[in-house]
C-alpha cells in the first residue's frame, strides 16, 4: 500500500510539472507589446529566421527597431540581416517619411549605427523632405549627429530648408497651353500647386477657364501628372 501511494504522488507531481511546462510554453507576445528583454530574446531566432528568409514587411521592420528599443536588446546576427532589409526597404521607396524618420531615430537610440542603412534612408527622405514637419526634422538632424552619419550636401540642404523644398516661383501659362519648350530648364514654374496660387490671387487665367484646351494642353497636362517635368516640345 505504502508503494501505490508512493507511486500515486509521483503520477500527480509529474502530471502538474507538465501543466506547468505548458504554461511555460505559451504565445509570445506581439512584437508591439514587447517590453522586456526576455520577451524580445524569446522573438529573435524566429525573426532572424524571416529576415533571412525575406519574410518580413517593411512595416514590420520599423515594429522590430522600436521593440529592440523598448526592451533594450541588442544582438549582432539579428541586426545583420535586420540592417540589410532595412537597407531594401528605403531603396524600394516600400516606407513612409514618418516611418523612414523614426526608425533613424531609433537606430541613433540604440547607437545601431549602420552606413549603408543611413546612406539609403537619406536618399529615400531627400526627395520628401516638402511632406515632413519642421519638428520631425529636427528630430531627424539630431539623430544623424548622434549616430555620425555625414550626409550629403543636397540632402543637408532639403533637411534645413524652411517649408520644404516647395517652388515658388510664378505658374508658366504657356506649360497649361502645351507650348512650353523649356520643360525642367524653363525659369517659370511647372508646379501644379502654383497654378492654383496664382489663379487664387487673380494674375492668370488657365486655358481651362475659356474652355480653349488644345491637345497640346493635355498631352502637357498629363506628362505633368505623369512625371512633374513639364511639356518637352
Amino acid at each position: 500500500e505504502e508503494s501505490e501511494e508512493k507511486k500515486k504522488k509521483a503520477r500527480s507531481n509529474s502530471e502538474s510539472s507538465g501543466s506547468r511546462g505548458k504554461k511555460e510554453k505559451a504565445k509570445p507576445v506581439p512584437l508591439s507589446q514587447v517590453q522586456s528583454l526576455g520577451q524580445m530574446a524569446e522573438l529573435s531566432p524566429d525573426l532572424e529566421r524571416r529576415l533571412k528568409k525575406g519574410d518580413v514587411r517593411s512595416r514590420e521592420l520599423c515594429e522590430i527597431v522600436q521593440a529592440l528599443l523598448r526592451s533594450k536588446f541588442f544582438d549582432g546576427g539579428l541586426f545583420e540581416v535586420l540592417a540589410s532589409e532595412l537597407r531594401r526597404a528605403f531603396n524600394r521607396r516600400s516606407l513612409g517619411p514618418s516611418d523612414v524618420i523614426v526608425t533613424l531615430v531609433t537606430l541613433a537610440e540604440l547607437n545601431a549605427y549602420n552606413e549603408k542603412v543611413f546612406e539609403a534612408a537619406c536618399e529615400a527622405l531627400q526627395h520628401e523632405m516638402s511632406r515632413v514637419e519642421e519638428a520631425s526634422k529636427q528630430q531627424l538632424e539630431k539623430a544623424l549627429k548622434k549616430a555620425g552619419h555625414t550626409p550629403s550636401d543636397a540632402f543637408v540642404h532639403a533637411l534645413r530648408s524652411k517649408g520644404g523644398s516647395r517652388d515658388r516661383r510664378e505658374a508658366c501659362p504657356l506649360f497649361w497651353k502645351g507650348q512650353c519648350k523649356w520643360g525642367p530648364k524653363c525659369k517659370l514654374s511647372h508646379d501644379q500647386d502654383n497654378f492654383e496660387t496664382t489663379v487664387d490671387k487673380g494674375r492668370w487665367r488657365p486655358p481651362g477657364a475659356t474652355g480653349n484646351k488644345s491637345v497640346g494642353f493635355k498631352q502637357s497636362a498629363d506628362l505633368f501628372k505623369d512625371d512633374r517635368c513639364g511639356a518637352l516640345w
